[in-house]
């Protein structure tokens, strides 16, 4: 417990010192702006320490962990250094990252490569291959040569940049990680994996540090170098906890990642086949997209930044439940592989069904949060 609080403390005032150090530099007349950074609501061109959370979140990893390999405990050193391990792994994807939120962007080929680069590094170094489907004779072709790798780096580069697509408003890709992270350390422990389940939790108290600055009012944001951080390390303790743990079905992580794996796959699908565009082109149709549209008209259409803050924050907690509603399950059937596939193909007709509705303007009245307009607001 000590070094998930200490990995909460250490994100929570590196990414305070990055907000202060925004402020700092700003223009004496526009402070007072930059306190409500909410107000900004996602606009795609904020860069420098505006998008610095990912920054706050390594430090949290990295020094919680140093101190691990300090203590004396059982399997600190060993768990740590399993941590640090995957951090230095995650560094070419992560550092495009910071490209991306201190400069002026890479290509998504640049980014692509760099995340089959941090898979094949963790592939490497520790074993963390995809090794069966737990579908039967069907899945057996993941024992040919080579198939298994090239299937692992697709999963790591698809749950990777999942993280970056569902990145869209205050506190939802940490929101979202908090619940599959918990998940993920709850199997750990019940399988008495160590390793994987120290790293999830020193994570999860990392991007809670951060979250007490990004949710609700928005002071900082993840930015693509933290969204590819949390990704990466999803992806890679969800396959490590898979191929070191017999028991642990292999439809496990795709039922606890449901939200973001499909998000990512119908996004590909709507882009390619009914868009007739590159699937990398980013656009405003992603489910909490619409859920900001179409649920959230808490003061629509109010040009003060006040309401625009609150629906905001207020679009995030609807994507938590929809996530939960893969992470229950799987906690619950994490060694149930027929169970697993039934609450995969469940949460897909529900995604499609919900965003269907979405789209069509056919959502029931009891899920929008509405407030009429007054004088009085701000």
């Amino acid at each position: 417990m000590f070094y998930i609080v200490c990995a909460l403390l250490v994100a929570f005032l590196a990414t305070l010192a990055a907000v202060r150090a925004n402020l700092a530099g700003m223009q004496p007349g526009r402070r007072f702006v930059g306190l409500r950074r909410a107000d900004w609501v996602r606009q795609p061109n904020l860069r420098g320490l505006a998008r610095a959370g990912g920054v706050g979140i390594a430090a949290g990893v990295v020094a919680a962990q140093w101190l691990r390999m300090q203590g004396d405990e059982p399997h600190a050193q060993s768990s740590a250094y399993f941590s640090l391990m995957l951090v230095a792994c995650a560094m070419p994807v992560f550092v495009s990252g910071l490209a991306d939120d201190f400069g002026r962007g890479i290509g998504i080929v640049l980014r692509l490569a760099a995340t089959l680069a941090s898979a094949v590094l963790a592939g490497l170094a520790l074993d963390a291959w995809v090794i069966r489907l737990d579908i039967g004779p069907l899945g057996a072709w993941i024992g040919v040569a080579g198939v298994s790798v090239g299937f692992t780096l697709v999963a790591v580069t698809g749950m990777t940049h999942a993280f970056n697509i569902i990145d869209g408003f205050n506190g939802l890709a940490g929101g979202v990680a908090i619940l599959v992270l918990g998940g993920i350390a709850f199997v750990a422990f019940k399988v008495a994996d160590v390793q994987v389940m120290t790293s999830a939790l020193v994570l999860l108290g990392a991007v809670v540090g951060f979250m007490l600055l990004n949710f609700p009012r928005g002071l900082i944001y993840l930015g693509d170098s933290g969204a590819y951080l949390i990704g990466f390390f999803v992806a890679e303790l969800a396959i490590l906890l898979v191929a070191r743990n017999p028991s642990v079905s292999a439809w496990f992580p795709v039922l606890i990642c449901a939200y973001p794996i499909f998000e990512t796959l119908f996004t590909i699908y709507r882009r390619i086949a009914v868009q007739k565009r590159h699937p990398g082109l980013p656009d405003l149709a992603h489910l909490h997209h619409l859920v900001y549209k179409r649920l959230v008209r808490w003061l629509v259409g109010s040009p003060l930044p006040g309401p625009r803050a609150r629906r905001n924050a207020l679009t995030s907690p609807y994507l938590w439940l929809i996530t939960s509603v893969g992470v229950l399950p799987a906690v619950l059937f994490w060694n149930r592989t027929a169970a697993l596939i039934v609450g995969a193909f469940l949460f897909a007709v529900f995604y499609v069904f919900g965003y269907a509705r979405l789209a069509r303007f056919r959502s029931p009245v009891w899920l929008i949060v509405r407030r009429a307009r007054s004088a009085g607001d701000e």
